[in-house]
């Protein structure tokens, strides 16, 4: 499935940029981004519960926002240039790292994995403000996410005796693919001509489509306590470099 997506992204672009009247006036934009789990999702939760009190399960560990890198295109269709397609991939970093201390030992936990989300959408200018030169957007995207290099590693660390200290990698879950969606405004304002900033804060549903409950939540490295596969909603930033055409 996802070298079908990679070629259906790369036959939009190719057809775009062939376009003449597409190419005019196309923004390309590169930047950060970040994304954070909502909710109660077990991805959002320690790997090991620091106390009784914690609930009883294997978390993600994903406690708060995580990095990425933003590529999109733009590409206008009407001649006012308030419709427009935003084509892109975003490839998230997502790492976590815990110590839970004991009395004798302590123990070190690190478990991470990349995202690749191609998307493509449709968007609205809102306002287009001549004046201060600045454009904001509303946009609705369709979303992959194709997760890959799963990583889980723990470390024990005797404190009386280093000699004894081990580290094991316990078997995770494997790659997955999902389909879903990003609901997203933002503003286009020029840093200096012909570059702009472009920023926009979001909020994304990762698994609408593809969840599968024997492999159990997505976001976690093992299945402990786990019954099913929970959808997994993000709020996302970006702040990007853009250039029109």
């Amino acid at each position: 499935m996802k070298k079908y997506f990679s070629i259906l992204f790369c036959l939009i672009i190719v057809n775009s940029l062939a376009n003449a009247q597409f190419f005019k006036n196309t923004s390309i934009a590169l930047g950060l981004s970040t994304s954070q789990i909502l909710g109660n999702n077990p991805g959002g939760k320690p790997m090991l519960p620091s106390s009784d009190a914690d609930p009883a399960i294997s978390g993600g560990g994903f406690l708060g926002a995580q990095p990425g890198i933003d590529f999109r295109m733009t590409i206008p269709v009407d001649n006012e240039q308030r419709w427009r397609i935003p084509v892109g991939v975003d490839y998230q970093f997502f790492s976590a790292k815990e110590r839970v201390p004991r009395k004798y030992i302590e123990i070190k936990l690190n478990y991470s994995f990349n995202i690749i989300s191609p998307y493509i959408g449709v968007s609205y200018v809102l306002q287009d403000l001549y004046m201060i030169k600045s454009k904001t957007y509303a946009s609705l995207e369709a979303r992959a996410s194709f997760i890959n290099q799963l990583d889980y590693k723990i470390t024990y660390q005797y404190l009386l005796d280093h000699s004894l200290d081990t580290t094991r990698y316990p078997r995770t879950k494997g790659n997955a693919t999902r389909l879903g969606g990003m609901a997203r405004i933002g503003v286009e304002s020029y840093l200096f001509y012909p570059i702009q900033i472009n920023a926009s804060v979001g909020a994304s549903l990762m698994n609408l489509i593809g969840r599968d409950d024997k492999r159990y939540e997505l976001l976690t490295p093992i299945s402990f306590m786990e019954v099913k596969e929970s959808f997994v909603w993000n709020l996302n930033f970006s702040i990007m470099f853009q250039y029109t055409f």
